[in-house]
């Protein structure tokens, strides 16, 4: 079954990847950017299909009351290929005012808007023992988006490059531009 799968890739991208093929770090980037929007595409199409913590019209509440199934809430994810958006399960306790998303709670979600897989490698960058170690992965990281083929950045350059991302991923986009208007 795999070597059918990577044939059927291979067909499929044969034409973007013709265009590299003579260099391995631009086919690497070219495939991995491809391998990617497979990846979020395909956990997009698996979240959506499944139930996503639905219990059925009530669930007990720990008062003692029901929960009712109020609807689906959707919660944007960004996960190690990109951001998806799960339409979860939402209960809601008229007796006592509590709430309940069973697909957080099972899918370990915390009030960070980071898959758990994501979440990880996060905290391993995070709590090395060593600096150095810190600072080589963070370099590498950081590398990943700046040190693409043909790229050149001034420390300013890459530091308002990396302010940017760090908005987009806050979901600050708008308020930043607001903010800070284009010169004329």
């Amino acid at each position: 079954m795999a070597t059918r799968i990577l044939n059927q890739l291979q067909e499929a991208c044969g034409e973007e990847l013709a265009l590299v093929r003579g260099d391995l770090g631009r086919l690497e980037q070219a495939l991995g950017a491809m391998l990617k929007s497979l990846g979020v595409g395909l956990l997009q199409r698996l979240v959506d299909q499944s139930r996503n913590g639905y219990q059925g019209p009530c669930v007990a509440c720990t008062c003692g009351g029901w929960m009712r199934f109020v609807g689906h809430r959707p919660r944007a994810i960004h996960t190690l290929f990109g951001w998806i958006t799960v339409r979860r399960a939402y209960y809601c306790c008229a007796r006592c005012g509590r709430s309940k998303v069973p697909y957080d709670e099972a899918g370990g979600l915390g009030s960070e808007q980071l898959s758990p897989a994501l979440a990880k490698v996060c905290c391993l960058l995070a709590v090395d023992d060593s600096s150095g170690a810190v600072e080589g992965a963070c370099k590498h990281v950081v590398g990943k988006r700046l040190k693409q083929s043909g790229m050149i950045w001034t420390r300013a350059g890459s530091s308002a490059t990396l302010a940017l991302r760090i908005c987009r991923l806050n979901r600050q986009w708008d308020s930043f531009w607001q903010q800070k208007p284009l010169a004329a």
